[in-house]
C-alpha cells in the first residue's frame, strides 16, 4: 500500500550540488531514490525571507509530492538522513542550512508528538509553502480534513516566485544528456533531473531509454529521433525550443555525439541561436583509457576502426606518426580479432588493452601485445564460443616513438578517402547479400558505421551503384 505525502524543501547556502535551487532540484532526485519511495511531482521554486532571523540569505524554497510505503515515522527517519547526506547540521538552530526538509503532510495521518506533528504546524502559517503545495495540489485537504487555502496563511511572506529571466531560459534549452554505458547507478543527478523536468527526451532507440527511465521512475514523453528520422525530426525539435520547451536527447549508451549522429543535433541547434546543455557523464572511451592505466601526454580517440584489411592498416599507418599518445578506438565484437590482425601488423609491439563489457557484471580487461591477445581470444572463442559485449581498443604508446615509414607518401587523405569508398562498397554488398535486409534499413547501418550522409548511404545501398560520392 502507498500513501501521499508532501515535503517541505528549503535552503540558503551553497552545498557540493550547487546553489540552492540546484541543491533542492538534487534532493528531490535523492528523496525520489529512497527505497519505498516515489517521486510524483516537484513544485516551482520561490525565495522567501528567513522564518526567525533576518541577518541571514534569503530562502529557496519547493514542495516535493511523493508516494510511499513507507510508514511515516520512517519516511521523517529517511529525510533527515538526507539532509545529513547533503550537509545539514542539525546542532545548528533556525540559521543557514544547505537543506531543510520538513513532512508536512501524509495522507491519513494526524499525530502530534514531539518528534513527529502531522499535518505540520507551520503548514498554514508560511506563504512559502502554501503557494508552492497550491501550485501542484490546487484543491488539496490535509489529513485532518482542513482544505489548504491562501486565507489561511498568517506569517511568512513570499519575496518572488524564482521565476528569473535565468530559470525561464533554462525552459527553452536542449540537454544532451549522458546515459549509463551498462550499470543503471552510473547515471548523474544532473541528467536525472534533466530527464525528469524535460517536456520530450528525443532517444536513439525508445525501448533502451524506457529501461532507464523506468528504473527511476521518469514518466516523460519520449520519441524516436535516430539518423533514419533525425532530418525530419529535426525541424520538430526547433519548433519546440522556439516555443520555450525543455528537450533532452539521449543515445542509448555513453555521451551523445561520440561516434553517433547526435553532434549533427547540437550543430543545428546551435545555429538556430538556442542554448545547448551538455551534462557529462559515462564515456566507454574515458573509462577504457583510465583502466588501462597506459601513460602519455595525450591520447586520441578514433570511434570505429575501419572494415577493411587495407583500411584498417592505413589507418593504422597513419597514426604511427602520433608520438607519446594512446590510441583509443571501439569495436563490436566479431571484429576484434580482425582488428588485431592489423595491429599486429602495423604495430606488433605496442601493448593493448582490451576493455569489454565495461561496468557490466561480466566487466574484463586483457593486456598484452597484439600477437598475445590474438592467440588468447581464439582459444578462448574455440571453447566458449563468440566474443560478447561491445569492445574498446586501447594501444599504449611503444618505448619509442612510432614513427610513419620510410617515403610515406604526404597525399594520406587521397588514400583514406580511396580505401573509404572501396570499404562502404564492401559492406554494401555484404548487406545485400543478406536478401533480408531493406534498402532504408541497409542506408541506417551504412550511417551508423561510417558516419556517412543519409543520401550516400541509400547511393551505396542501391544495388547497382559503382561508385560512392563520399566527400
Amino acid at each position: 500500500m502507498t500513501n501521499r505525502a508532501f515535503i517541505g524543501l528549503g535552503s540558503n547556502q551553497k552545498s557540493a550540488w550547487g546553489d540552492p535551487t540546484e541543491t533542492l532540484l538534487a534532493a528531490a532526485q535523492r528523496i525520489g531514490m529512497l527505497e519505498g519511495v516515489c517521486f510524483v511531482q516537484l513544485s516551482s521554486f520561490y525565495t522567501s525571507e528567513p522564518a526567525l532571523y533576518a541577518d541571514q540569505p534569503l530562502f529557496t524554497n519547493a514542495v516535493l509530492e511523493i508516494k510511499t510505503s513507507l510508514p511515516a515515522s520512517e519516511l521523517l527517519e529517511a529525510l533527515q538522513a538526507v539532509e545529513l547526506e547533503f550537509g545539514r547540521e542539525r546542532s545548528i538552530k533556525n540559521g543557514p542550512r544547505t537543506l531543510d526538509c520538513d513532512l508536512l503532510d501524509y495522507e491519513g495521518v494526524v499525530c502530534s508528538m514531539p518528534a513527529l506533528t502531522l499535518p505540520h504546524p507551520g503548514i498554514l502559517k508560511r506563504d512559502f509553502v502554501v503557494t508552492p503545495l497550491l501550485e501542484i495540489a490546487p484543491r488539496h485537504v490535509l489529513a485532518n480534513d482542513i482544505p489548504v487555502t491562501r486565507e489561511l496563511i498568517s506569517c511568512g511572506a513570499i519575496v518572488t516566485p524564482k521565476t528569473t529571466k535565468e530559470v525561464s531560459e533554462k525552459k527553452a534549452t536542449f540537454s544532451v544528456c549522458a546515459t549509463p554505458i551498462g550499470n543503471l547507478g552510473d547515471v548523474t543527478l544532473r541528467v536525472l533531473a534533466a530527464l525528469r523536468v524535460a517536456h520530450v527526451i528525443y532517444a536513439e532507440d525508445t525501448r533502451v531509454t524506457r529501461k532507464l527511465l523506468m528504473r527511476y521512475d521518469i514518466r516523460t514523453r519520449v520519441e524516436r529521433c535516430d539518423e533514419n528520422v533525425l532530418e525530419r525530426k529535426l525541424p520538430q525539435l526547433l519548433a519546440r525550443l522556439e516555443a520555450g520547451e525543455h528537450v533532452a536527447y539521449v543515445t542509448d549508451a555513453g555521451m551523445p555525439g561520440i561516434s553517433d549522429p547526435g553532434m549533427a543535433l547540437v550543430d543545428a541547434v546551435r545555429n538556430a541561436g538556442h542554448v545547448v546543455e551538455v551534462l557529462p557523464g559515462a564515456s566507454a572511451a574515458i573509462t577504457a583509457l583510465v583502466a588501462s592505466g597506459f601513460l602519455a601526454q595525450g591520447f586520441y580517440f578514433g570511434g570505429f576502426l575501419p572494415r577493411t584489411e587495407a583500411a584498417r592498416k592505413s589507418r593504422l599507418e597513419a597514426l604511427r606518426a602520433l608520438t607519446n599518445t594512446v590510441l583509443v578506438f571501439y569495436e563490436s565484437p566479431h571484429r576484434v580479432i580482425a582488428s588485431l590482425e592489423a595491429l599486429e601488423q602495423v604495430l606488433p609491439t605496442d601493448k593493448v588493452c582490451i576493455a569489454r563489457e565495461l561496468t557490466k557484471l561480466h566487466e574484463e580487461t586483457l593486456f598484452g601485445a597484439p600477437g598475445e591477445l590474438l592467440s588468447l581470444l581464439k582459444t578462448r572463442m574455440d571453447t566458449r564460443g563468440p566474443l560478447k559485449g561491445e569492445v574498446v581498443l586501447v594501444v599504449a604508446p611503444p618505448d619509442l616513438s612510432r614513427a610513419l615509414p620510410q617515403g610515406a607518401s604526404c597525399r594520406q587523405d587521397q588514400v583514406e578517402q580511396t580505401n573509404l569508398q572501396e570499404e562502404i562498397k564492401v559492406r554494401a554488398a555484404e548487406l545485400l547479400a543478406q536478401k533480408n535486409l531493406q534498402r532504408s534499413q541497409m542506408a541506417k547501418m551504412l550511417v551508423k558505421e561510417f558516419g556517412i550522409s543519409r543520401e550516400q548511404a541509400y547511393q551505396a545501398a542501391g544495388a547497382g551503384d559503382d561508385s560512392i560520392d563520399t566527400r
